[in-house]
């Protein structure tokens, strides 16, 4: 089941008096845009709901309620610490479950850490479409396995981890870690940037997976894009539109490096990083993106190799003759 907090918004439509709202948020989410929708309207504002999906909170969707002329941007579905950016308001969201099924998830959990012997202290991590179940977990669990201290991004919840930023996995003493949600992708990445055994704790599937084998293939993959680009005489640097991903500093000093190594590079400005559109540009050899660390991961279909930030500056260490193994351990991707 899905909460929405209808409270959160009939209170920020009180003190703002928006008279039009555009409300964002990623594809699986749709359900819950629809009734925040239906709210709106029955309140006298007029809504729209974006057609493209938010990717985060670096995916505001500025331009687009502009177009429309929207007051206010309701994104759900991606809190941070934040209650506001600008006219962008984020909306908890948050998918919630009884007790009887933590419960189970639990005992799930402690004979999974029992029959692999696994030990120590458990860091305990999560997104925020699971946070207030995340602060169960933890009661739950205090005095049945040693927690480690949790660490807390300036903007982000404590104990909260994004695609691209692990820094709550950097304060503490954990000797492996535990995601509570259902997104491999961030499960890997975890264990990418803290090189720490990592579980995944699905409260839907109920279900513990370890993600060993599937972060070994990440990194095999990563690898294998970097030894194709290596060989590249010109390279197009990718720079993406999105609020919080445009990047330019970045850019301008991948372009700078990779220029005095010798490589040809082409500037590009792109909004949605697609193979189709990447692909398009048939003559140049590989592609480093500087929007998004997921996308390279995540998105099959580029008939050239696309790099991620961190996977650019493994490639410029390794022109240079320095050793490089594992291009994402760290608390940042960007």
């Amino acid at each position: 089941m899905i909460f929405i907090n209808w409270d959160q918004i009939d209170s920020i439509i009180k003190d703002e008096k928006p008279s039009s709202v555009l409300i964002v948020g990623p594809d699986g989410l749709i359900t819950a845009l629809l009734k925040i929708q239906e709210h709106l309207e029955s309140m006298g504002i007029e809504a729209y709901i974006s057609g493209d999906p938010s990717y985060g909170s670096c995916d505001l969707q500025i331009e687009k309620a502009f177009n429309v002329h929207a007051d206010l941007i309701f994104n759900v579905g991606h809190r941070i610490g934040l209650e506001r950016i600008g006219n962008v308001r984020f909306i908890e969201t948050e998918y919630v479950f009884n007790d009887e099924t933590l419960k189970r998830l639990i005992e799930l959990l402690l004979d999974y850490l029992a029959s692999n012997k696994i030990e120590g202290k458990a860091g305990l991590y999560t997104l925020s479409n699971y946070y207030s179940t995340y602060i169960k977990i933890r009661e739950m669990l205090k005095d049945r396995i040693e927690l480690a201290p949790v660490g807390k991004y300036e903007t982000l919840l404590q104990g909260q981890v994004l695609g691209c930023n692990f820094y709550s996995a950097f304060t503490g003493s954990a000797s492996y870690n535990i995601l509570l949600g259902e997104s491999l992708f961030h499960a890997i990445g975890l264990r990418l940037s803290t090189e720490r055994r990592t579980l995944m704790m699905d409260p839907h599937a109920i279900e513990i997976t370890d993600v060993e084998d599937e972060a070994a293939k990440a990194l095999r993959s990563s690898f294998a894009r970097i030894g194709l680009a290596m060989r590249a005489e010109r390279m197009g640097l990718i720079i993406g539109e999105k609020e919080g991903q445009v990047n330019i500093k970045k850019a301008e000093f991948i372009d700078r490096e990779l220029r005095r190594l010798g490589v040809r590079t082409v500037r590009i400005v792109m909004n949605e990083i697609t193979p189709e559109k990447v692909n398009k540009f048939e003559r140049i050899e590989a592609f480093v993106e500087v929007a998004c660390p997921r996308i390279p991961m995540n998105v099959e279909g580029f008939r050239m190799p696309l790099l991620s930030y961190p996977e650019a500056l493994a490639l410029i260490k390794l022109k240079r003759g320095m050793k490089v193994e594992n291009p994402f351990r760290g608390a940042v991707w960007f």
